[in-house]
């Protein structure tokens, strides 16, 4: 089982107020666009590596005026080591990480800040990278 998060569908945006972002205490000095949103993914199973940078590659050149930033933690078919990639654009990059643990669940997690993002087209693509 996946699930996907909006943070604007959980009422999380933090909205500018005198100065300050409400839920922190911080000052700014720059204002923050309504239209960005977060989404996240979180399932089990294992990826498709090939599959997986096909569809991220795609993505990207579609998409990368939309997409600010990504960044993800992996379960690789193949692989005893966790991956983990960000991105930035149409940049991203990815390595082995340490390996799992032996009674550690083997869950991807992969969350994309950006504007006009579409929760269902994001899971839906990610999951059919999956085996």
């Amino acid at each position: 089982m996946g699930r996907v998060k909006t943070m604007r569908e959980e009422g999380k945006m933090m909205g500018k107020k005198e100065g300050k972002m409400s839920g922190n205490d911080h000052h700014h000095d720059h204002t923050h666009d309504p239209g960005v949103s977060s989404v996240s993914i979180v399932c089990e199973g294992s990826l498709d590596l090939e599959k997986a940078n096909i569809w991220l590659g795609t993505l990207l050149l579609e998409r990368s005026e939309d997409i600010y930033r990504m960044k993800g933690l992996l379960s690789v078919q193949g692989m005893d080591e966790r991956f983990v990639f960000q991105g930035v654009h149409d940049i991203f990059q990815g390595s082995p990480d340490r390996l799992w643990g032996a009674d550690e669940p083997r869950i991807n997690k992969i969350v994309f800040i950006g504007k006009n993002l579409n929760a269902e087209e994001l899971e839906k693509g990610f999951k059919a990278c999956l085996l």
